[in-house]
């Protein structure tokens, strides 16, 4: 590899010399990202004649007219998704002693005007939620349940089984994740049973007693069984998903994605004076508190008011 080898390359030989150190999932999303939006627009450039200049133009163009369906641009934080694969690649070969390494102090990104808002359900939808699902008790709908309770992610929740939970200490052991990956080259996808999200995403997470009671109703002395089947074989996120919007309109509940049950269990949480945020970081499998404050932190009106009226006795 020189400066006069082609993007294409350089970013084929970084892909396969990341790829045993990096999660599938993770590989397949650089691979796409790269076979989607990089190599058509850098694929045959040289990469010694890469500059700031064009890196900058380049976002430019993905900011006005980056979408693959032709109809606009790409949301500011999927543009620095696309540039931090273009980054890695690029100081990929600055570490083989072919290229400079770029400026990136020098690129800048355009304000993000899009409003950034948790979307949860109220207590009263969520006590709504929770009716119908003892009205409807099984397996499945047992696992909207421990979402609630726990704020499980979908992939952790189908990935979760019987030895991964301790009825007598009521926890959870979060430590793989049920994903289906698509390999872009290929044009096929494949369930991965894998390692969580990141390394902080590997936890234990005590859930309450009452919770226990409905767990023991579905739990089996096989421990490589999946909660939410009761077989050895996953459920994935896609299928549970489907199944979750199906109970909802049935129910004629209010139509939110299953991650959004995630951020109603962080919300409900912040509500209650008592449960830190440190312990909420931690069960939600967060890297570190700030995150959760910068997420979670804005959530809850109701609270900043009750805080708010406690200025009253000074009027």
């Amino acid at each position: 590899m020189t400066e006069n080898t082609q993007f294409k390359t350089l970013v084929n030989q970084w892909l396969n010399s990341k790829q045993p150190m990096i999660t599938p999932s993770t590989y397949a999303n650089f691979l796409l990202i790269a076979e989607n939006h990089l190599i058509p627009y850098f694929g045959k450039r040289k990469i010694g004649s890469i500059t700031e200049a064009d890196v900058q133009e380049y976002i430019l163009y993905l900011y006005e007219k980056g979408r693959l369906d032709k109809t606009g641009g790409l949301t500011v934080k999927t543009i620095r998704d696309i540039i931090l694969v273009m980054r890695l690649a690029l100081g990929y070969a600055y570490k083989e002693k072919v290229m400079p390494l770029l400026n990136w102090d020098l690129v800048e990104y355009p304000k993000d005007t899009s409003l950034k808002r948790v979307v949860s359900l109220s207590k009263d939808e969520e006590q709504e939620l929770i009716q119908c699902i003892y009205l409807n008790l099984n397996r499945k709908t047992a696992g909207i349940l421990i979402a609630l309770m726990t704020g499980v992610r979908i992939g952790e929740l189908c990935g979760l089984q019987m030895k991964d939970i301790s009825l007598s200490d009521n926890v959870i052991y979060i430590n793989k994740t049920v994903q289906r990956i698509y390999d872009k080259r290929k044009g096929t996808s494949y369930i991965n049973i894998g390692e969580p999200k990141t390394s902080s995403s590997v936890r234990v997470i005590p859930f309450p007693s009452l919770l226990g009671n409905i767990i023991k109703k579905f739990y089996s002395d096989n421990p490589n069984h999946y909660f939410l089947t009761g077989k050895s074989k996953p459920t994935e996120p896609r299928t549970y998903r489907q199944f979750f919007a199906r109970f909802l309109k049935k129910n004629n509940l209010k139509n939110v994605k299953f991650h959004e049950i995630r951020h109603t269990f962080a919300v409900r949480a912040i509500e209650i004076p008592d449960f830190d945020i440190k312990s909420l970081s931690e069960i939600l499998g967060h890297k570190n508190v700030s995150f959760t404050l910068n997420v979670y932190g804005s959530a809850n009106l109701k609270q900043k008011t009750a805080c708010m009226n406690l200025l009253n006795d000074l009027l």
